[in-house]
């Protein structure tokens, strides 16, 4: 059985980020884990003209190691894109090259074992170790023992109850939009349920699609959302500075009701849509209605979607929505639904059965994670599980965010290391997020 410091469960930007820092530092063992045949990151939504929300900086290692030869800096040299690059003039990257990007860095690390499902976790007192068996395609077996533990497993696709209806016709995530791009773009008639960016991105592919004479035939595109409009996320320079380190040590300052709170009114940071969608959508509307034309495209803001209705037989479902502010019902038909109803997380078994004997629970439930990003046991083991992308109640809005996931890697790489290695920021926002103590009622004469 192999033997190593720590295994990485689950090969997202994070996890990857993390196997990249560590591949300088030979010290400590590695091993990564990843059920799939490769590396992909929401494969399902590489749109052509889809960049990251995030600038280029937000790699897996320039945050917080800008000489690593893995940034995506010496990517684009690698590649001969430099001078391209200096010219493009853009922060934001295409995603689909973001996604180019990390698969070459994952090619480069010995430590990434693709085609490796882990099935089971457990832990030996005895040994004071973790096991970790997984398997292959092909059946094999492997199992491997570690002291400490990288959980980087990610979410997954949210489908409503609604969603869940026999029918013909498709209704599919928008995670799966490029894989039935072509079949949707033949539909008659599509819904598009949802405002976020992965929303919009799929109403202006399909719109691209929308010429006259298809319009004429009776072709469209409807977009419901539950919200009361079509809005932007937050983009504004000191708004973003809750996606910084500052704001999240911040963020475990406070208790953990306190913290439900604040993250459940804190959708407006990154659940809209980027200024540049909006535009285009915008755009194809006016240029499609010139002369009173039909653009194709019919938005329907605040109305909440409350049932869908179809069968086996019929290539048509029917959709039932109510307009929130009117409390009316509202019925639409379509040859396809793309719910872009967002992620959760979703617990594997091997991770339930770790948290029911090892990890200690707050009274929902929910696992404790520090400010170490480790989450804290029950059992009295001295090994350590480090926490990628938990819910964002635990360490704020930007604990999904592709900025801090370097910085995030760099506090484990100094805990596994043992001392501080990679420096990390003192200050990095302007804003005082919490009350300065010469500020306070205390310090005042």
């Amino acid at each position: 059985m192999e033997n190593y410091d720590l295994i990485g469960i689950g090969i997202g930007p994070f996890n990857l980020g993390l196997a990249a820092l560590l591949s300088r530092h030979r010290e400590v063992t590695s091993l990564f884990l990843e059920a799939k045949a490769e590396f992909s990151w929401h494969a399902g939504m590489l749109l052509p003209d889809a960049t990251l929300q995030v600038p280029f900086l937000a790699d897996l290692v320039t945050m917080i190691d800008p000489a690593h030869p893995l940034s995506y800096l010496s990517y684009l040299h690698a590649h001969d894109r430099l001078y391209q690059f200096y010219y493009y003039e853009n922060f934001q990257i295409p995603r689909r090259e973001y996604d180019h990007y990390c698969r070459w860095a994952a090619e480069q690390l010995l430590a990434c074992r693709f085609d490796a499902a882990v099935t089971r976790v457990s832990y030996e007192p005895a040994e004071d170790r973790f096991v970790v068996e997984s398997r292959a395609s092909d059946g094999t077996v492997r199992r491997y023992c570690c002291r400490d533990l990288a959980i980087g497993i990610g979410t997954s696709p949210l489908l409503p109850a609604w969603a869940e209806v026999e029918s013909r016709a498709p209704i599919l995530h928008s995670a799966a939009f490029i894989p039935h791009r072509k079949a949707l773009e033949a539909c008659r008639r599509v819904a598009v349920i949802g405002s976020g960016q992965s929303a919009a991105e799929c109403v202006l592919a399909l719109c691209q699609g929308l010429t006259p004479e298809r319009i004429a035939a009776g072709a469209s595109v409807h977009w419901i959302t539950r919200s009361p409009g079509f809005h932007p996320m937050e983009s504004s320079k000191l708004g973003q500075e809750c996606f910084t380190p500052a704001y999240m040590a911040h963020f475990q300052t406070l208790s953990r009701e306190k913290r439900r709170q604040i993250a459940a009114g804190q959708g407006g940071l990154y659940k809209g849509i980027s200024y540049g969608t909006i535009a285009k959508i915008f755009d194809a509307l006016y240029e499609g209605s010139i002369g009173g034309q039909d653009p194709g495209l019919r938005l329907l803001p605040d109305c909440e979607v409350e049932n869908v209705t179809g069968s086996a037989d019929d290539d048509v479902v029917r959709i039932a929505f109510r307009h929130r502010a009117l409390d009316r019902v509202g019925y639409a038909e379509a040859d396809a639904i793309i719910a872009a109803t967002g992620y959760h997380h979703v617990f594997p078994g091997w991770l339930a059965s770790l948290r029911e004997a090892v990890l200690e629970t707050d009274a929902r439930g929910d696992w404790l994670v520090d400010e170490a990003f480790i989450a804290r046991r029950r059992d009295g083991g001295r090994g350590r599980i480090f926490v990628q992308n938990t819910e964002i109640f635990q360490h704020g809005v930007g604990s999904p965010d592709l900025g801090l996931g370097a910085y995030r890697n760099g506090s484990i790489v100094n805990t596994l290391l043992g001392r501080e290695h990679y420096r990390l920021p003192r200050q990095s926002a302007f804003q005082t997020f919490g009350l300065p103590d010469s500020l306070s009622g205390e310090a005042l004469p």
